[in-house]
């Protein structure tokens, strides 16, 4: 105890080894207190210690940043502190304006720490948000981190107080009049304001405590990912340092020759579509509207899945498929010159970092075949909306096949293979590719018309919409079904069941996305199969919820029937065709309505599923971001039969336009909601389980 002399460098208590026995107050000279993330820097007049707890290690470093002196004290517990202040009467008004200096210090510290540690969560969220990608970029299979979801966020502690931040700043502001006319007073005073601050930045050192434990515990869960993000970083620097092409990359030479000696074709069939290819390279303007152009990409188109419909058989059963087949099955790639370097390295790339979705809900159109050919699920309907047991049907009385070829082929994987490539693969790549005239199915650099990164669709990137939407409008994938069960009192309970799309990923650069069918068969609890292409070039966003939108006026159309347009059967299909055949007499329109309703229907020739969708588009993007676009009436209809989610219904309360909608949607909701609670209630109250389709119906009430 008493007086200690320190030279430039000298430690004073060394964190996590020194026992807290005495605090010191420093007497000339400076010191620094640290710990892992942080300093500050206490003066003559400053409290060395006192945030640390009396019989524990030190958690921070004392060092003496010049010569410097302290005076120090028996340090038991928080009853001391006072008594320094007291038996130093003459400096007690330093000693309350240094203590409110480390109090502003402390706090100060504390918000930078949190700064910190909010910009590394944020930086690691970015990072885990990018990771997919940029493997995509580099070719490597993603790997999982499950540690990077557990990291939560930092927060502030209600402990913390934001008026103790604002009260000793206001002390620090001040600090000349109250040294001059407030601190002198009175030797409690000085005392009381050294406690009060002392409490406050014991308080905050406590939290910053939390703060670095939280740091600590977040780069360590965070290390394994670090690590591979930096081995990924540095692949991009050299991919970028050497042309797009890092240092070990393969090249890919005579891709065409490769697949067409896979898929083993008859001489004649690979000859001819080398060929083919050779002069659709040739071409001046590949795309030229010239007799002899459109003959060219026909007959391409042709061929391309006479290659690829053996070299699928082939690549069934191979373990060990070639990089240039899995880049021809997924992006119609053939030829290195045709898709140039750049774009090779980054098929390439993407091919070998492609990981399948674990649903089975977004695949590649490869990945949609083989479930044709396992039978896993049905073919797709044709261009005469003929399923494939109609389809046989119809052949059989056509006296194309007989009952013996029918019952053959219909589980026989090739034959419905077959079909599906000739429709849904041939026609939806051909649809989704949005320039009919033009199309050609080999992958070309001139298509490329937006970076490949940005345009290539992901399921992850394909799920994103899925939320996007469901947040916006929760029931557009919903379907009604029955659930009866009389032994528990329940005999008829009708349902809505979210049932997640097929999304086909189609091998083209393209501009569409296509809704092909809305059910499998008549069955209207199995997903729909939606297109797009795997490089779409437009805006994605829009295309997806256009193409959300058809799906509900084309569900609407299958649930509803023969009725889907009677006005005296209310849905969402019959109360909008009624809605735009008598605008002309609907007083709730306005003049200017009503013409702005004419050129639209001029502009999508009186299709009216068309004109809903681009009404729809306007309702999900616009009208559910606060910006309205639409008239009182289709608004109306809109939100009767595609409501918001609930947490945009709150957000929307308060907007006139909304307000009685969501009234009347809250009343008709709250009816429907009354007899399932005491269908549950009288069910949990008998002890008999609660069937899956009432908490289904339940949970779907909520929303």
């Amino acid at each position: 105890m008493g007086l200690i002399k320190l030279e430039k460098g000298q430690v004073l208590h060394k964190a996590g080894t020194d026992t807290v026995e005495t605090i010191e107050v420093v007497v000339k000279g400076s010191l620094k207190i640290s710990n892992q993330f942080t300093s500050i820097v206490l003066t003559v007049g400053g409290f060395v210690g006192i945030v640390e707890t009396p019989g524990s290690t030190y958690k921070y470093n004392i060092e003496a940043l010049e010569e410097s002196s302290v005076y120090s004290y028996p340090f038991e517990s928080e009853d001391d502190i006072p008594n320094v202040v007291r038996s130093n009467p003459k400096i007690a008004p330093i000693l309350a304006a240094q203590s409110v200096e480390a109090a502003v210090k402390c706090c100060d510290v504390y918000e930078k720490e949190f700064e910190d540690a909010t910009s590394e969560y944020d930086q690691i969220m970015t990072d885990y948000t990018d990771y997919p990608n940029l493997c995509i970029k580099v070719g490597e299979v993603p790997k999982d981190f499950p540690e990077i979801k557990e990291i939560i966020a930092p927060e502030k502690s209600d402990s913390i107080n934001e008026w103790a931040f604002s009260f000793v700043r206001s002390l620090k502001q001040n600090e000349a009049s109250l040294k001059k006319a407030f601190y002198p007073l009175s030797l409690d005073i000085a005392t009381g304001v050294v406690m009060c601050t002392y409490n406050i930045y014991t308080n905050i050192s406590k939290e910053s405590q939390l703060l670095a434990e939280y740091r600590n515990t977040m780069k360590k869960k965070a290390a394994a990912f670090a690590t591979t993000m930096k081995a990924i970083r540095a692949k991009l620097n050299d991919m970028e340092n050497n042309n797009g092409l890092g240092e070990g990359s393969v090249t890919v030479v005579n891709a065409l020759s490769t697949i067409l000696q896979y898929s083993g074709v008859a001489p004649e069939i690979a000859m001819k579509f080398e060929e083919q290819i050779s002069s659709f390279k040739a071409l001046n303007n590949r795309y030229d509207s010239a007799d002899e152009a459109r003959a060219l990409r026909r007959s391409l188109a042709t061929t391309f899945y006479e290659v690829y419909t053996p070299a699928f058989l082939k690549s069934i059963n191979d373990n060990n498929i070639p990089m240039e087949l899995k880049m021809f099955f997924m992006f119609g790639f053939v030829d290195e010159e045709l898709a140039g370097e750049k774009y090779t390295s980054a098929l390439y790339n993407m091919a070998k970092s492609y990981v399948p979705d674990p649903e089975g809900k977004v695949v590649t159109c490869y990945e949609w075949l083989i479930k044709i050919y396992n039978l896993e699920v049905e073919p797709s309907r044709n261009e005469f909306d003929q399923d494939w047991p109609t389809y046989l049907r119809e052949q059989k009385v056509s006296g194309q096949l007989n009952q013996v070829q029918v019952d053959l082929m219909t589980d026989d994987p090739t034959s419905r293979l077959n079909f599906e490539v000739h429709n849904l693969f041939a026609l939806g790549n051909r649809m989704t590719f949005g320039r009919i005239s033009s199309f050609v199915p080999v992958f070309d650099a001139q298509n490329v018309l937006r970076p490949l990164d940005m345009a290539y669709q992901t399921v992850s990137k394909v799920y994103e919409y899925y939320t996007k939407i469901r947040e916006v409008d929760y029931g557009v994938f919903c379907r009604t079904a029955l659930f009866s069960n009389p032994e528990i009192g329940i005999t008829s309970l009708h349902y809505s069941e979210d049932i997640t799309p097929y999304m086909i990923l189609m091998p083209n650069v393209g501009s569409r996305a296509s809704l092909w069918q809305e059910i499998e068969g008549k069955n209207r609890r199995t997903p729909a199969r939606m297109l797009v292409s795997i490089f779409n070039t437009e805006n994605t966003e829009e295309c997806m919820i256009k193409l959300f939108g058809e799906f509900r006026w084309e569900m609407c159309k299958t649930e509803q029937g023969i009725h889907w347009n009677d006005v005296t059967d209310p849905s969402l299909t019959s109360m909008y065709c009624d809605y735009l055949q008598f605008y002309k007499k609907n007083s709730a329109l306005s003049s200017d309505n009503k013409e702005k309703l004419r050129t639209d229907l001029k502009k999508y020739s009186n299709n009216y599923k068309n004109v809903f969708i681009a009404d729809y588009l306007a309702y999900v993007k616009f009208e559910a971001a606060g910006s309205p676009r639409l008239n009182k009436v289709v608004r109306e209809i809109l939100f009767t039969f595609c409501p918001f989610a609930k947490e945009l219904r709150e957000k929307v309360a308060d907007n006139p336009q909304y307000t009685e909608l969501i009234n009347h949607y809250n009343s008709r909701t709250g009816n429907l909601t009354k007899p399932v609670v005491n269908m549950i209630n009288k069910l949990r109250k008998e002890d008999i389980p609660v069937p899956e389709p009432l908490m289904i119906q339940y949970e779907h009430l909520k929303k």
